[in-house]
């Protein structure tokens, strides 16, 4: 009888260890993002610092689209596929889009994207041009790290995810207390310090798993640089990284133009990334997911881990959201938010505070169709969230003109909401493991 329960079933506790530095390695920025913040909030013109910021890292993060995924592929394939034919798709991956940042940056294509897309403009627009020359080479590091992680994962590494993960982190707050201090660069300290941690971090991952990079039984020949059936697998993979890659930059762009932009992207970022940070546990809901049932462990049990994570989360958020001396406590004292700043990043924290049961669904049901190595339906299940994201801007912003945090809460909380609706749709007839 106790067997059965969650506190006496041993796959809950295999599942919990998995699950929480997979969770903290894929939730890095989110978690990043909020410190940061705290110290660009201290700045002379924290607005502009945040703006700046926030503008640059959806950019960079949107040309990185495949390490969304990238995880998934490998945790998918690694086991018991050619090992040298994983790492040049991702290799190929990750060059394609260093090639595409060069471009963009270091181009006149740049003015186009930051002034007539993002519509910035005198020193919000230099200072985000200014971060990305800074780290231009971001998304390909970005790619190639989750790639070792998803090593680390698949290999039962999980003492290497903690590693790695901290070792990040602490560097990020390292570098940005040494320049807050010292005022230096206080524009960009926020992207200074992301940027030379994530050089040092993906060194140390690599340095790590080196062990486990190559297959002896598989030999690097013509057939090597074939990767047809992953780029077939990967491909809807990629769309669906798409979405959530320009939901952000879509989002930014409309907030751009509105009377007080700074205040509208600011607190759109902010409370976007305390909501990540809380609900990090879930990023890694995937990724667990395919390990457990890669490893035979029966769906409903996966399933119901999945969906307790998911409430748990849900206590946690309606906390922060109402209770106000926890409330006070994260985004003031913490955070360091003032005035309507303050008041907008609470306001899109608390529109996203219902999201957590289905974020974990999107997960599970996602997860299913991966695990079956059809991912056609995950580009079916991004299209409809894509026309869901566009009727929300359009509606929200185009021809409402509501206040700025409450149209770009608004519009993360209800595309996120259809995702998993959809999700559940086109996973329904799937048979599950």
């Amino acid at each position: 009888m106790k067997s059965s329960l969650i506190f006496f079933d041993k796959f809950y506790l295999v599942a919990l260890f998995l699950l929480i530095p997979t969770s903290v390695n894929l939730s890095i920025t989110q978690f990043l993002t909020p410190i940061l913040n705290s110290f660009m909030g201290r700045t002379s013109y924290p607005e502009l610092s945040i703006s700046a910021f926030s503008i640059t890292i959806s950019i960079l993060f949107f040309l990185a689209l495949p390490q969304l995924r990238i995880q998934q592929l490998t945790i998918v394939y690694y086991k018991n596929f050619d090992k040298n034919k994983i790492h040049f798709f991702v290799i190929l991956l990750s060059f394609i889009s260093l090639i595409l940042a060069i471009l963009l940056i270091f181009s006149p294509a740049i003015n186009f994207v930051l002034e007539s897309i993002f519509g910035t403009k005198n020193q919000l627009r230099y200072q985000i041009e200014n971060s990305l020359r800074i780290s231009f080479f971001i998304p390909f590091l970005l790619i190639v790290k989750m790639h070792f992680y998803a090593i680390a994962i698949v290999s039962s590494k999980s003492n290497y995810i903690w590693i790695g993960t901290i070792f990040g982190l602490v560097l990020n707050i390292f570098f940005a207390s040494i320049l807050f201090f010292f005022h230096i660069d206080k524009y960009n300290l926020g992207i200074v310090s992301f940027t030379i941690s994530t050089i040092l971090e993906t060194f140390l991952i690599f340095f790590l798993i080196r062990n486990y990079i190559f297959d002896k039984k598989y030999k690097i020949n013509k057939q090597t640089i074939k990767v047809g059936n992953l780029g077939k697998f990967f491909a809807p993979l990629l769309f669906a990284a798409f979405i959530p890659s320009f939901t952000m930059p879509a989002l930014n762009a409309c907030l751009a133009r509105f009377d007080n932009p700074e205040i509208a992207i600011s607190s759109v970022n902010v409370g976007f990334g305390i909501f990540g940070a809380v609900t990090f546990t879930i990023n890694g809901c995937q990724s667990t997911i395919l390990s457990l049932l890669s490893n035979g462990y029966e769906y409903i049990k996966i399933r119901n881990f999945a969906y307790i994570v998911g409430f748990v989360t849900l206590i946690f958020c309606f906390v922060i959201s109402w209770f106000d001396p926890i409330t006070n406590f994260i985004f003031f004292d913490l955070i360091g938010l003032r005035d309507e700043l303050l008041e907008g990043s609470i306001i899109v924290f608390r529109i996203l505070s219902f999201l957590p049961p289905f974020l974990v669904m999107e997960q599970i049901y996602v997860g299913i169709i991966m695990n079956s190595k059809s991912t056609n339906p995950i580009f079916y299940i991004n299209i409809c969230r894509f026309i869901v994201l566009i009727i929300c801007l359009t509606t929200g912003i185009l021809f409402l003109r509501a206040y700025g945090p409450t149209v770009g809460g608004a519009a993360w909380a209800i595309t996120l909401f259809f995702e998993a609706i959809f999700a559940w749709f086109f996973a329904r007839k799937i048979l599950k493991p």
